[in-house]
């Protein structure tokens, strides 16, 4: 059984990830999976230098994902240019590794989820969801964006409303730790007994 974990940014992904791993279950990632093929793709390397230019590159000759990140966020067809390049690939590498788990089940998480019409690839669809101004908090904290470029991102995801309204489980992440970690482990062993 794949479970797919999402929310927007600063909502707590990781942390919530962090505690499954602990209790033994598999973490699929798909930015991690997301950065490997912009690092080992040739094709996709190749169109993204083609699309974007030579600028688009570090001194090392790799994608600049910083960068190229924040101009696909600021230029909506750019983002999708680019999703459309990357996401079915990434959609295959999930459901590759997923194949190979021999756990119960399995969490994957992806933050575009629902963006990138992935419901397909998972059997549930798990939300880590806060207000705004905590996830504004708790991104801004990790010092990656300032809070212009940190608003322009949770304008770029689907309404927090719509994505809780497909969601199957909820993870209410405001900030108390034995209440999160109960929250997971009470869906852990939800998810043992459906895969079972």
């Amino acid at each position: 059984m794949i479970v797919g974990l999402t929310g927007g940014i600063g909502t707590g992904k990781s942390t919530v990830c962090g505690i499954f791993k602990h209790l033994g279950v598999p973490i699929i990632n798909a930015d991690a999976i997301s950065h490997n093929i912009l690092e080992t793709n040739k094709s996709v390397f190749q169109a993204v230098i083609h699309k974007f230019g030579p600028q688009f590159l570090t001194p090392q000759h790799t994608i600049d994902r910083a960068k190229l990140r924040n101009k696909v966020f600021v230029i909506p067809a750019d983002r999708l240019w680019l999703e459309s390049l990357v996401h079915p690939l990434i959609e295959q590498e999930i459901i590759r590794q997923a194949k190979a788990i021999t756990y119960p089940y399995c969490v994957a998480e992806i933050p575009l989820l629902i963006e990138a019409k992935m419901q397909n690839v998972v059997d549930r669809i798990l939300t880590i969801d806060c207000g705004e101004e905590m996830q504004l908090k708790r991104a801004l904290q990790r010092n990656i964006h300032n809070e212009a470029e940190i608003r322009a991102i949770i304008a770029a995801q689907i309404s927090r409303a719509k994505r809780l309204a497909v969601s199957n489980d909820i993870i209410e992440n405001t900030g108390d730790m034995p209440n999160l970690i109960k929250q997971i482990e009470d869906l852990h062993q939800l998810y043992l007994s459906l895969a079972s």
